[in-house]
């Protein structure tokens, strides 16, 4: 499948669960909310649903795209391979917690960029599901039998088990 992301990236890290659980801070303003934007692109991402257009769909919260491309490879056992744009902060890229985003997983990714243009909904090829690793170009691979030991492994080690 080619993975979509889909809204606008600005990289927001304020009050991100970056700052708070990488770096330990509680700080900055949280991503500003465009009403109007949300509603186009949940809207969008409704109709492709019902159409029966999308594979898999995974908003982008809470630890921002790789945090969502993390628990879909982990639900799927499929590998995720994303592509950032240049930038001089990836962390922003991987991390921010803009709002009104989705990363959608699709067979053919022309009909899903004609319509979203049409709709008025940011949209842009951003990788490929398949393989056996978690990666983002050019910063890291990782198996994801070893993102599923520390995703799986922290609780039984916390109990002491």
């Amino acid at each position: 499948d080619v993975l979509i992301l889909l809204g606008q990236t600005v990289g927001e890290l304020g009050a991100s669960a970056y700052l708070r659980d990488v770096l330990g801070r509680e700080d900055g303003a949280p991503p500003p909310v465009d009403l109007a934007g949300e509603r186009r692109a949940g809207d969008f991402v409704r109709g492709m649903i019902e159409a029966g257009t999308l594979r898999v769909v995974h908003d982008l919260s809470d630890g921002g795209l790789i945090a969502a491309a993390a628990e879909m490879a982990l639900a799927s056992g499929v590998g995720v391979q994303l592509a950032l744009a240049p930038s001089p902060s990836p962390l922003a890229q991987l991390f921010g917690e803009d709002q009104g985003r989705y990363l959608l997983a699709v067979a053919d990714p022309g009909p899903v960029l004609d319509a979203a243009r049409a709709a008025g909904v940011t949209a842009k090829v951003i990788g490929r599901a398949g393989g056996a690793d978690l990666g983002v170009a050019e910063l890291f691979d990782l198996p994801l039998n070893n993102l599923r030991a520390a995703h799986e492994g922290w609780l039984p080690a916390f109990m002491g088990e």
